[in-house]
């Protein structure tokens, strides 16, 4: 897979021939990928001493069974021959399996819990301003994964350091680069964003792409899915919604972190094509297993190792996990869906073929 370094993108980068090293770290992109209440910490460092010839055991909390993320995870802890043994619960999508699956990891008392979701983090640790120690985990380390936004899903609120018994990745990169990439495909004056409402990673996103947009020079048209009795949204709404964002002339569809999304991407990103409509995705199941047409997304098997290390460093190092920086993959994947390219007519600049991955030529 190819992976790019986001650097400093401008006009005369793109011009310059440059190796193929160099063209890796062109594509655009400064210091904000670079870019309260604190609790004590249950335990200390001295508790974590590190216990040699020891098995230890980390208690998996899924959402929707394993991923390509846990096959980076285990991938790592196979490589290093780590010491772990992981038990897998999955909520099945369900969060009311959840308290019975806390209860679990109380009477197992693992070592080390890891989390998958956002749903599933905030549940089993709680956010900063409700945690519960009847209802949630603040006794064992605890390493989320795939959370989109930790500091608007109140888990943390700043990323060096959580003060508390976690750590963990987010797998979106930067808004800001998101947007930079899209100007690196093509001009830009509309995006087009469908969304569930019933989803606050989602409220966040759109809100702060439409806080850029009034800082940009490009404008924000919201499509939000209608919701029913019991608060969800339908996939039956679908078609309609890319009609109507179809109205409106975007450049792009933009395809961001939700579940309601991510559920039903195939469809979604059938019907985009079919009205014509060019999409942008920030996670990688959208592109590699949909028609979206691009997306600049972290692989979610490296993801999966980045957490991992994180593991490593907690129960064979005996770092306590708020010394443990919150991370985003320092490297990202910009992948290009070229049979939907050629269906679309929209081909991407010449100069972003040199380093990004093309799929499905």
């Amino acid at each position: 897979m190819k992976t790019v370094r986001l650097r400093n993108f401008s006009p005369e980068n793109r011009r310059r021939k440059t190796p193929r090293r160099s063209v890796l770290c062109a594509l655009v992109f400064s210091a904000a990928f670079l870019a309260g209440l604190m609790i004590a910490a249950p335990f200390s460092n001295d508790a974590r001493a590190v216990e040699k010839n020891k098995t230890y055991t980390i208690f998996a909390v899924l959402w929707r069974g394993e991923t390509e993320v846990e096959t980076g995870f285990r991938a790592y802890v196979r490589e290093r021959n780590l010491p772990f043994n992981i038990i897998v619960r999955s909520a099945d999508q369900d969060a009311t399996r959840l308290p019975q699956i806390i209860e679990e990891i109380r009477k197992t008392k693992p070592d080390l819990i890891y989390t998958w979701g956002t749903t599933n983090a905030t549940t089993v640790v709680g956010r900063m301003e409700e945690i519960d120690p009847e209802k949630h985990i603040t006794d064992i380390p605890v390493v989320f994964t795939m959370v989109s936004f930790p500091e608007g899903s109140r888990l943390i609120t700043d990323r060096a350091s959580s003060g508390r018994n976690i750590t963990g990745v987010s797998h979106i990169v930067p808004l800001d680069t998101q947007v930079k990439a899209m100007e690196a495909f093509m001009p830009i004056d509309r995006i087009a964003v469908i969304y569930s409402p019933s989803e606050p990673n989602s409220v966040l996103n759109v809100n702060e792409l439409r806080a850029m947009a009034e800082e940009g020079n490009f404008k924000v048209f919201p499509f939000p899915a209608s919701l029913d009795e019991a608060g969800k949204p339908s996939a039956d709404e679908i078609p309609s919604l890319v009609d109507e964002a179809a109205s409106i002339d975007p450049q792009f569809l933009y395809l961001g972190p939700d579940s309601f999304i991510g559920q039903n991407h195939k469809l979604i990103t059938a019907e985009a094509k079919r009205a014509g409509i060019a999409t942008f995705t920030a996670t990688e199941v959208m592109i590699r297993d949909s028609e979206a047409l691009y997306g600049l997304v972290s692989p979610y098997r490296d993801v999966g190792r980045l957490t991992a290390r994180k593991a490593e460093q907690i129960l064979l190092e005996g770092k306590h996990p708020s010394e443990i920086p919150v991370e985003t993959l320092q490297r990202f994947s910009y992948q290009i869906n070229m049979q939907v390219a050629k269906r679309l007519g929209i081909y991407p600049a010449m100069p972003l073929l040199s380093y990004a991955e093309v799929l499905n030529q």
